[in-house]
């Protein structure tokens, strides 16, 4: 058992540290469920006391922390199991040195009682994440477009930074800012200029890819995404740059842009972000023409 479970928990902890949680507990439930039903059938006390505490906190942990179809596949994997050994131990092909077994009236208590614990524990949770969840959108989101804001942008892109580490990936972040944000207030006013955002927002969102684009202050915007190699950042930063020099109800949209490269300008978000913010820096100093930087021009 040590044998089987000592590996496959090691590889259960390098998923979390990699960032695929459920993945993680998803494997970690897996070899809960063989280690649980290899111990019943050596266990000469007989299976069905043990069968409902054992099973039915694998379920209980399942319902409570996995997204519903992985909740799903566990249950019944758990369910299958449970028949399983719980049929062996009648027919006598397990250790168990009990005299009258269980019968098939115990096993539909089983069923019933993991049933229960399963329906109480996802309600619970489905209600509590949705109340969380509702809270994180409103912590992390901008609402004017929709994006992600600065707290929101910190979480996500730490998240997909350490994702592109483990896979030694490359990724880039691009930093836009508009041009003449306060004069824009104060010529059309504040409900025409929230509307001017959320047509940025809404071309960032059309971009081709998946990126990670946040608000991270009120004329700045961020996109980050990985790449097939560094020298494609100044392709997207182009790309970011296009998107958002615009005509709309009447006002001209113009930007500068800068952008860095991970692992090249910096290895974690905050370096990341200091090398673009530099770049754009000497972007909005250009006159004229492409106002796009990298790390690159400055070498």
């Amino acid at each position: 058992l040590s044998a089987l479970a000592t590996p496959l928990g090691i590889s259960s902890w390098g998923f979390a540290r990699a960032g695929h949680h459920e993945a993680a507990i998803m494997l970690l439930s897996g070899v809960l469920l063989t280690v649980v039903t290899l111990v019943l059938m050596l266990n000469p006390l007989g299976v069905h006391d043990v069968l409902i505490t054992a099973y039915g906190g694998i379920v209980l942990v399942a319902s409570l922390l996995l997204s519903r179809p992985s909740f799903i596949a566990i249950t019944a994997l758990t369910m299958i199991a449970a028949t399983a050994v719980f049929a062996l131990d009648m027919t006598g092909h397990t250790k168990s040195l009990i005299a009258h077994g269980p019968e098939w009236p115990q096993l539909g208590v089983f069923l019933v009682v993991t049933a229960v614990f399963a329906a109480i524990g996802r309600v619970a949770s489905e209600t509590l994440f949705g109340s969380l969840g509702a809270l994180r959108l409103a912590a992390a989101g901008d609402a004017v477009t929709g994006l992600a804001n600065r707290p929101g942008f910190f979480a996500q892109g730490a998240a997909l930074l350490t994702r592109a580490r483990a896979g030694g990936e490359s990724c880039a972040l691009v930093l836009a800012d508009l041009d003449g944000f306060r004069r824009l207030k104060v010529v059309v006013g504040y409900a025409a200029t929230d509307r001017v955002v959320a047509e940025v927002g809404k071309r960032l969102a059309e971009l081709p890819g998946a990126h990670l684009i946040a608000r991270i202050a009120e004329d700045e915007f961020a996109v980050l995404a990985k790449v097939d190699r560094e020298g494609m950042a100044a392709d997207l930063a182009r790309k970011v740059h296009q998107a958002l020099e615009f005509e709309f109800s009447g006002v001209s949209v113009r930007c500068a842009v800068g952008f860095s490269r991970f692992p090249r300008d910096g290895d974690d978000l905050d370096a990341l972000l200091l090398a673009a913010e530099g770049s754009l820096i000497e972007a909005k100093a250009a006159v004229g023409g492409e106002r796009l930087a990298g790390p690159a021009d400055r070498i």
